[in-house]
């Protein structure tokens, strides 16, 4: 097998047993759901209607993105790992994005209500599109927060081939 072939089935296809290929993943993973999210974003807040309902709009973006994260979280980014019980795994997920949720409206307001206004980036950009850059922030902060998070909390165990002699499942079954 080429090196080329045992690099791409390492971070692409087996299950992802070395914490930088988790992170690698993650990154793909955090690429995917963002560009779900700010583009749900900004089509809801430019196409759609919800141009004075940033906060509304940014939760919807935001929860499709978690959807998307989710699920290629589960079953890729940390795939076969050490997750026996899903609903208390999903719950876990729910409060640590709750929380993200939480950092990303607040950066997207104060980018918006306090930062826009005031034309801090000066007048290059409309104070009515600092949500934007308000997004791209939240966007670095929240990452940072979920990976932490679920890392230390969620996908901290073994690879599933390592519990292969003690019966676990190698794919749990979905939540």
């Amino acid at each position: 097998m080429s090196a080329i072939n045992k690099l791409f089935r390492k971070y692409v296809i087996d299950p992802p047993a070395e914490g930088k290929v988790q992170l690698a993943r993650s990154l793909v993973v955090g690429v995917v759901a963002t560009l779900v999210d700010m583009g749900s974003l900004v089509v809801m807040k430019e196409f759609l209607g919800l141009r004075d309902h940033t906060v509304i709009a940014a939760t919807i973006a935001y929860i499709l993105g978690l959807v998307t994260n989710y699920l290629l979280s589960t079953f890729w980014a940390f795939r076969g790992l050490n997750t026996k019980k899903r609903g208390v795994e999903f719950a876990v997920f729910a409060v640590i994005s709750l929380i993200g949720l939480g950092l990303n409206n607040l950066i997207i307001m104060l980018f918006e209500k306090v930062l826009g206004p005031r034309q801090v980036l000066g007048a290059w950009l409309n104070a009515d599109k600092y949500y934007i850059i308000g997004k791209i922030v939240a966007t670095v902060v929240v990452f940072v927060w979920n990976f932490g998070m679920r890392k230390l909390l969620l996908y901290r165990g073994k690879p599933a081939a390592d519990n292969a002699a003690t019966g676990d499942a190698v794919n749990p079954p979905a939540p």
